[in-house]
This record gives structure tokens, C-alpha cells and sequence, in this order.
């Protein structure tokens, strides 16, 4: 059959195209180039990691490109691209066990990627389905607290507390000075993070066994040593005004190291987000026997072009040297073991230290995952708006628990 005179022109104008972009001769393999998709946007964060995957570039000769995304985007975007067979990256770090595992099919095993002896267990069963593991632990993100300004609190007068009584009269001198618009900022998004700082009253006043118990189904959450004996304290502060109207938690970063608020409840990449890291400490929940660190895990998907590079990069990633140059330069905590303390900047040392006198256990929501994970944020933003709902919204919480 003749062909159409106008495919001439179309055809040699792709192969121009090709060879303008620099598409490889047919028999000659293309560079390999890697995609990793992450999280991360704080500046500190960033860098941290884009100097990760300079030195794995330097030692590999392999191309990685990172490309930072918001949560909605990565929880939509994989799940919905592995059903059609493709990955829009080669590596994905994300800090949602449950998500990880409920893709596992789509995933390659990493098991032979890391010494496990360098990890701890907790951090592994997370993300383990059917005897092998899929993710390899990178990031550690400590949520040790309250953080605040040693130099407001020293203009103020104010010391931390140690019991959970001194904390409450702290709340009250807060609340007493002028010049804030609330004692303890609410940060928001999805849910997130007042998800956070409900754990820290879990923990804190429940013990870690408890938020084991939560995570396990084991406990409900109707049960009295949730309703009355976390919730009651924390609605009690809830109306009492303690807490600002939730918003955009970047955004109220910003607003503590602004003086508006006092304190937050953060995780320990808050050191990289303010203006001056010399001028930010935390304290921890007064007598806590735990704290959550939350892991970020590294991940391949089974659809990615350059299955060994892809390899290499994770089995980088799990090393003492990566995580050392990552726990350095951002002031993250790393989760291989092998790391020592001294290689952390002032305040996550602090961090670090201190997660070693208490239990580590896992975030509660990026554990279970799934719908419940949507519940609880929705509900939680429904209780810091209106605490006198307590009842309604652990009953709706109850409805997607374990």
C-alpha cells in the first residue's frame, strides 16, 4: 500500500526529534538515569540529600535526578501507575509502612540491600510482607516534643516543664502574655500534623505500650484509658484555648519563630525551617516513657527501567557512609545504628540522645495506614475546631481501627 505523502515529512521530523534529544543509534543501550521521588522540601532537607546522591553519582558514575512531591501526589500517583504496569520513579523514599506493604506486589525485595544487624527490628517488621522485606530505612524523623525559643522563653521567665502539672502552668503563663495569639501552635495540612501531636498525649500520658496496643488493635478506642485518660486532659486544654486554630503547618513554623505562638509539637526537621537553629530546643510530653521516629523508607518499584542502578542507589542508601553525610548536613536522625552521635549537629544530638532514654516507637497513622489513616486526620480536625465532639469522633476513629 502506497503511503500517504504527509507521513514523509511527520516521520522525518521524529527522527530528527530523536536525534535533537538524544535518543541512542539502534544497538547502542542508553545511560542509565535515575528518578528518586521523595517528600522532602525544607531547604536543609534538600541539600542534605542532594549531597547523598552527588556522592552515590561520584562513586557510580549513575545519574540521579530528585524530584520532591506533596503527599496527596505520591499516595495517588503510585498506587495508580503500578496498576497500569509503569513507575514514574526508580526509587521512592516515603514514610508510610502500611502504603509500602499494601504495594508490595509492585515492589522489588531488598532483603540482600543492607546489613540488618545495623537496624533495629522495629524498624524493619514495618515494611516486611510474607517473610521479605521491601524498604530499607533512611531517614529517621524524631518527634521527641514541644519545640520553642530559648531566648523567648529566657525574656519570658519560663523554664521547661518536668511534670505533666508544670506543663499546664506553663500553658498558663503563655496565655498570659500579650503579645501571642495562643500558647502552643496547631500545624495542619491533611490531618497531619495534628495527628502528631495526639500521639505525643498518647504516649505521654498513656505510656508506648499504649500507642502499641492502638496500633494493634488490641485496645479501642472508646476504651476509658483513651476516652478519659488521654482525651480528657487534652480537650480540657483544647477548651481552654491553648491551642491556635489549625493551619498550614509550614506556615506556623514560621509563626513560632515569629513569637505568635510558644510552642509547637514537631518533628526534628523543624531545626532546618527556622531562621536561626542556634534558637530552637524542645522539651519533651513531661514524664514520657516513649517517642515516636517516624522512618522514611527507600523503595523500588518493580516497573522501573534500571532495576540493578536502582539496586545500587537503595543498597547506598542503607550504608553508614550515606547516612552519615545525610544525619551531618541536615540534622536528621539515621537509622542504621552504625552512626555515632557526635556526627549530629547541636540540636538533633539532642534529639538523639534523648531517644535513647525512652522507647522508640512506631507513628501510629503511617502504621495502620488505609482508610483509617484518613479517618483519624479528618477526625482530628474536627476536634481541634470542636473538642466537645470527643465522643462522636473516637466512636468514628473506632469504625477503621485494627
Amino acid at each position: 500500500m502506497k503511503k500517504p505523502a504527509w507521513l514523509v515529512p511527520i516521520a522525518l521530523v521524529l527522527v530528527i526529534s530523536m536525534i535533537v534529544v538524544g535518543c541512542p543509534p539502534d544497538g547502542v543501550e542508553p545511560e542509565p538515569e535515575l528518578t528518586v521521588y521523595t517528600l522532602w522540601t525544607p531547604e536543609a532537607e534538600l541539600e542534605a540529600f542532594n549531597a547523598v546522591l552527588a556522592e552515590f553519582e561520584q562513586q557510580s558514575g549513575i545519574q540521579v535526578t530528585h524530584t520532591p512531591v506533596d503527599t496527596d501526589t505520591m499516595l495517588v500517583t503510585f498506587p495508580t501507575a503500578f496498576a497500569a504496569g509503569t513507575t514514574p520513579a526508580d526509587v521512592v523514599l516515603a514514610p508510610f509502612p502500611a502504603w509500602i506493604v499494601g504495594l508490595s506486589d509492585h515492589l522489588l525485595p531488598v532483603d540482600a540491600l543492607l546489613n540488618k544487624a545495623e537496624f533495629a527490628a522495629v524498624h524493619l517488621s514495618p515494611v516486611t510482607s510474607a517473610g521479605q522485606l521491601y524498604g530499607i530505612p533512611f531517614k529517621m524523623a524524631g518527634k521527641p516534643g514541644f519545640w520553642y525559643k530559648p531566648s523567648f522563653f529566657a525574656t519570658h521567665d519560663l523554664t521547661p516543664p518536668d511534670t505533666y502539672a508544670e506543663f499546664v502552668d506553663l500553658l498558663a503563663a503563655l496565655d498570659d502574655i500579650p503579645t501571642l495569639e495562643a500558647a502552643i501552635a496547631s500545624g495542619n495540612g491533611v490531618g497531619w500534623p495534628l495527628s502528631d501531636q495526639t500521639e505525643g498525649f498518647i504516649i505521654g500520658l498513656g505510656g508506648y505500650q499504649l500507642q502499641l496496643d492502638l496500633i494493634e488493635g488490641t485496645v479501642a478506642w472508646t476504651d476509658e484509658a483513651v476516652r478519659v485518660d488521654v482525651f480528657g486532659p487534652l480537650v480540657e486544654l483544647l477548651e481552654a484555648g491553648y491551642f491556635s486554630v489549625p493551619a498550614e503547618w509550614g506556615a506556623q513554623v514560621e509563626q513560632l519563630d515569629n513569637e505568635v505562638y510558644g510552642m509547637m509539637w514537631m518533628g526534628d526537621w523543624i531545626v532546618g525551617m527556622v531562621e536561626d537553629p542556634e534558637d530552637i530546643a524542645f522539651f519533651p510530653f513531661p514524664q514520657t516513657d516513649g517517642v515516636v521516629g517516624a522512618i522514611d523508607y527507600a523503595i523500588i518499584p518493580a516497573y522501573t527501567d534500571w532495576p540493578d542502578e536502582a539496586q545500587q542507589l537503595v543498597s547506598f542508601l542503607a550504608t553508614r557512609e550515606a547516612q552519615e553525610i545525610w544525619a551531618g548536613l541536615g540534622g536528621y536522625l539515621a537509622p542504621n545504628t552504625a552512626v555515632p552521635l557526635d556526627i549530629y549537629p547541636v540540636a538533633a544530638q539532642s534529639v538523639a540522645e534523648f531517644m535513647l532514654t525512652v522507647t522508640v516507637v512506631p507513628d501510629l497513622d503511617d502504621t495502620i495506614g488505609g482508610a483509617f489513616q484518613i479517618t483519624f486526620w479528618d477526625q482530628l480536625k474536627l476536634l481541634w475546631v470542636a473538642p466537645g465532639q470527643v465522643d462522636d469522633v473516637l466512636e468514628e476513629i473506632q469504625q477503621e481501627a485494627p
